[in-house]
C-alpha cells in the first residue's frame, strides 16, 4: 500500500514517502506506455544492500497524489544498463526519474538516482517532459541516467525557502547546493563542483515558498544556496539569487555540520529575483 507522509523528500517529487509498495493503477492493458534504458554510472559506488531499482513517471509536479505517480517493472541494476518500461494512461508526464530501495527498507521518492534530462558527466539538467496521447501512445527510446554517486547523501538539510520579486519569464531552472567551501559566485566551475555536498535540480516553479528537503553528505558545510538559470545562460553564469545566512551577519553564509545519516532543520533563507542579472553579493557588496 502507498501511503502519504508530510515530509518532504529532496532532489525530487515533493510531498510523499512511499511505503511497501503496489504497482498496480488497473490499468490491463493499456495502449500506452514510456519505455528506453536506465544508463548507470559510477558503479563503484553502488552500495550491497540495493534491493530494487524502478523507473517513475510523475503525471504532476510536484505530485498531488498517489494517483500521480506510475512505477516502471524492476530494473536490472547489475548491469551497466538495463531496459525499463511504464504502462500508464495518456497524460503529460513532467518528471521521469530512476529510484533505489535498500534491503529491509521502504521505498522513498527522496531516493534518487537520476532524472531524465540529468547529465551525471557534466551535471548540466533540465527536467524534461513525456507526452502521451492517443495519436501518439508509446514513448520509446527515453534514457535516464542513475548515478550510484547519489546514494552516498545519507544527510538532510531541511528549511524554507521564500521566494522575492517575480520569476523571470526565462526560467530556465532553479538549482539548490549545499557546499563544504564558500564557492565563487562569480564562477560556479569545476572548482567549485568539488565542495558540493548535495545538489537540487528538482524544485518546482513558480511558487512564493518551498518546505524543502536537500540530500548532502556528512560533513561540514559553509553554503547552502539558490542559483538561478536563464534559458539562454550557460551554466558557468548561472547566478546565486539567496542563501542560507550566519546569524550574526545576513551578509554572510551561515555554517552548520552533519554527522552520517544526520538531519538538520531550520535552514531558512530568501531567494531574491530582484537581484538578478548580477545575483547576490557576499558581504551585502555590488
Amino acid at each position: 500500500m502507498l501511503k502519504h507522509n508530510s515530509s518532504l523528500p529532496i532532489l525530487f517529487l515533493s510531498a510523499l514517502l512511499f511505503q511497501a509498495c503496489e504497482f498496480d493503477h488497473g490499468l490491463g492493458l493499456s495502449p500506452s506506455r514510456i519505455s528506453g534504458k536506465v544508463i548507470f554510472v559510477g558503479t563503484d559506488d553502488r552500495p550491497s544492500n540495493v534491493e530494487e531499482v524502478r523507473v517513475v513517471a510523475a503525471a504532476r509536479f510536484p505530485p498531488t497524489g498517489v494517483s500521480d505517480i506510475f512505477f516502471s517493472n524492476a530494473v536490472d541494476f547489475a548491469a551497466d544498463s538495463s531496459e525499463y518500461e511504464i504502462i500508464l494512461p495518456y497524460g503529460n508526464y513532467q518528471a521521469i526519474a530512476v529510484l533505489w530501495k535498500p534491503r529491509n527498507d521502504d521505498w522513498a521518492l527522496e531516493s534518487l538516482l537520476g532524472f531524465y534530462g540529468f547529465d551525471p558527466f557534466t551535471f548540466q539538467a533540465s527536467l524534461k517532459n513525456v507526452e502521451l496521447t492517443e495519436q501518439n501512445p508509446e514513448a520509446t527510446d527515453i534514457y535516464v541516467p542513475a548515478l550510484w554517486g547519489f546514494t552516498t547523501f545519507d544527510a538532510r538539510v531541511e528549511g524554507t525557502l521564500t521566494y522575492r520579486g517575480n520569476w523571470p519569464e526565462d526560467t530556465e531552472i532553479v538549482v539548490m547546493g549545499g557546499f563544504t567551501q564558500v564557492p565563487d559566485l562569480n564562477d560556479i566551475g569545476l572548482a567549485v563542483l568539488l565542495s558540493l555536498g548535495g545538489i537540487n535540480f528538482t524544485l518546482p516553479q513558480n511558487v512564493t515558498s518551498y518546505q524543502y528537503e536537500l540530500a548532502v553528505r556528512k560533513g561540514d558545510y559553509k553554503f547552502v544556496g539558490l542559483f538561478w538559470k536563464g534559458r539562454n545562460i550557460p551554466w558557468d553564469k548561472i547566478r546565486c539569487i539567496g542563501f542560507y545566512p550566519a546569524a550574526n551577519d545576513s551578509t554572510m553564509p551561515g555554517s552548520f555540520s552533519l554527522p552520517p545519516e544526520g538531519r538538520i532543520t531550520g535552514i531558512d533563507f530568501v531567494a531574491d529575483f530582484n537581484t538578478l542579472p548580477d545575483g547576490v553579493k557576499l558581504g551585502g557588496g555590488r
